[in-house]
């Protein structure tokens, strides 16, 4: 499952993924990222990874989907876990958002993730609304 963290940014999405993520994730969760894309241009992601079991084989494709629609609208992507097999997927992440700048931090890092996801950004103020009405 995706959980929009509700410290996201007009531009810096903050996701918390639990479980095992299936194709209904994907489904509820790319629209909302595709409109903020659309509103902005590109964004930047923070990913925490937590008692995360992986994908199904169609939550891989819709993954894989969306990272080749969009790989030129992600600016930098902090993905934040424990298991070794996180950083794997970091190296994977690199190699499709080739443009963007993809970053692997271990849970006790979370804040130097964020800090660095935000690096450069002006600050809005308030979060978006839509996007931390709650969880998909």
């Amino acid at each position: 499952m995706f959980e929009i963290l509700e410290k996201s940014l007009d531009t810096v999405i903050a996701v918390k993924v639990r479980g095992k993520l299936v194709h209904e994730d994907y489904a509820q969760f790319v629209p909302k990222l595709e409109q903020i894309i659309e509103r902005h241009g590109s964004i930047r992601c923070y990913c925490e990874l937590s008692e995360f079991h992986g994908l199904t084989p169609h939550a891989l494709w819709d993954e894989l989907k969306f990272d080749i629609k969009h790989c030129k609208n992600i600016q930098r992507c902090a993905i934040v876990g424990d298991p070794s097999w996180h950083h794997w997927m970091t190296k994977m992440g690199q190699m499709i958002f080739h443009r963007a700048d993809v970053r692997y931090f271990e849970q006790s890092q979370s804040g130097e993730a964020w800090d660095w996801v935000c690096e450069g950004v002006e600050p809005s103020g308030a979060p978006q609304r839509e996007v931390t009405a709650g969880t998909t």
